[in-house]
């Protein structure tokens, strides 16, 4: 029989018939499963790995905000249609209690560069991204809505769709 140290054959160990290095066997002669060792004394069960991504996950989704509206003018959207240019009237009609803005409408646009920017009734043109903001349009946070847990709703249905008019330009 073969002496082992943790399980595993001593180093070099080779099967008598072909030459081979052995395998590590379980009681019983089966296989041992092939796994990373963790570290000594790491007793991360399942249940513990589990919460940790939950909490990460609930971290997240606060930080991006996204509590929606109840009470929207909207509560069963109108789908856009597929995007033709580069820019598109969007409306809370649109997006129903998703919709990220206190004016009810404006026009979505992809601008040069992957700049995703909004353009409300009044004229004045919101920065949606980061490009947007490099490029020196104005913060959306004037015209936008705070959900009713008090944080500001999520931009992500409004970007994804003007993000969309993008893929139209290229």
């Amino acid at each position: 029989m073969i002496s082992t140290v943790h399980g595993r054959p001593p180093h070099g160990e080779r099967n008598a018939s072909d030459g081979r290095p052995t395998a590590r066997r379980r009681a019983g002669g089966r296989p041992a499963p092939h796994h990373r060792r963790t570290a000594p004394g790491d007793r991360r069960t399942a249940p513990g790995v589990l919460a940790g991504l939950a909490g990460l996950s609930l971290l997240v989704l606060t930080a991006c905000g996204g509590s929606g509206r109840t009470g929207p003018d909207t509560t069963d959207p109108v789908p856009l249609p597929s995007p033709t240019a580069t820019a598109q009237k969007m409306s809370e009609k649109n997006l129903g209690y998703t919709w990220p803005l206190t004016v009810d409408h404006g026009t979505a646009e992809c601008r040069e560069g992957d700049q995703a920017v909004f353009t409300v009734p009044d004229g004045t043109t919101y920065a949606l991204n980061g490009r947007a903001e490099e490029a020196g349009y104005r913060d959306i946070g004037p015209v936008r809505a705070t959900g009713d847990g008090g944080d500001k709703v999520s931009l992500g249905p409004l970007l994804s769709r003007t993000m969309g008019l993008c893929r139209v330009a290229g």
